[in-house]
């Protein structure tokens, strides 16, 4: 199952040369399903800048009848984007979110985390250190929240490489195809380690 902000569809994705347009999730479940031929998903295509209180209103139900064992959610980009960020009640929503998939049959879940927004080129100069400062506190709560439910945190932000500013398209906010295969190859390592032990 893949849940969460709808920052993953390749319309007006930027294309880097030597790598394939597709967004990091298609790319998982591709990889999950050459691993395993029988997976299905379930991969609602929602609006962008959906915050988590959205997500658990508009998606969760869904996601909870589907009965799966794994589930992604990519969380964080709206709320970092916002003209205020109250990290209590992300919290807050995103443990509401993550009890009910725990508490149903999801065995892995997984809670993905933007890039560094610093480097995606529409934050004014007078801007980056706070916005820094409320990515790393978001980082620091997601981490917390993750802990408490048995679940993992994927912290994009973490696997940037040496030319983050390429992991960004030329639409504000939007990942070129190098910053969604990135994305993709860091999902697809933590599960490797999780489903392997």
């Amino acid at each position: 199952m893949v849940l969460g902000d709808s920052s993953v569809d390749s319309a007006g994705m930027t294309v880097v040369p030597g790598w394939a347009r597709a967004p990091w999730t298609d790319r998982v479940i591709a990889a999950l399903r050459e691993a395993h031929p029988r997976f299905a998903c379930l991969h609602p295509r929602g609006r962008r800048e959906l915050p988590l209180s959205h997500v658990r209103s508009t998606q969760l139900g869904d996601a909870l009848d589907f009965n799966g064992d794994l589930a992604l959610l990519a969380c964080g980009g709206p709320e970092l984007r916002a003209r205020s960020f109250d990290p209590d009640a992300m919290e807050f929503e995103l443990s509401r979110i993550l009890a009910a998939l725990r508490g149903a049959t999801c065995q892995v879940v997984l809670v993905v985390s933007p890039f560094d927004l610093t480097q995606a080129g529409e934050v004014p100069a007078d801007q980056v250190a706070g916005l820094r400062a409320r990515q790393r506190l978001l980082s620091e709560r997601i981490e917390a929240v993750v802990l408490r439910h048995g679940c993992v945190h994927v912290d994009l932000a973490a696997h940037e490489g040496p030319s983050p500013g390429d992991l960004w398209g030329a639409r504000p906010g939007r990942l070129s195809s190098r910053g969604h295969a990135v994305a993709a190859a860091a999902v697809v390592r933590t599960l490797g380690r999780l489903l392997v032990t």
